[in-house]
């Protein structure tokens, strides 16, 4: 183990969600069907790029892709509501 284990967590449809933490419980919280993608991509994704990769494709949970489509979609519409800066205030395109 290196360090400290920080525990991932997000939130989706309203709820905190608690991700896999390594690349082991991420493949095995996946579907069969997804296992062998799983092991291709990882394998020929560069190091710098890993942990990007691992969470945005694997880690999230469906309903998390659902919701970033949705939200895509607004702000396509032109709604940014909702929509904020790192500093907490709203985002004003």
């Amino acid at each position: 183990m290196y360090g400290e284990v920080v525990v991932l967590t997000t939130v989706v449809q309203g709820r905190r969600v608690v991700l896999p933490n390594t690349l082991g419980e991420i493949r095995s919280a996946l579907p069969e069907g997804r296992r062998e993608e799983f092991d291709r991509v990882m394998a020929s994704t560069p190091l710098e790029q890993l942990r990007l990769v691992a969470v945005m494709r694997f880690a999230l949970p469906d309903e998390a892709q659902e919701e970033d489509a949705e939200l895509a979609a607004r702000i396509d519409a032109g709604d940014w509501t909702g929509v904020c800066n790192e500093d907490g205030t709203s985002y004003q395109p």
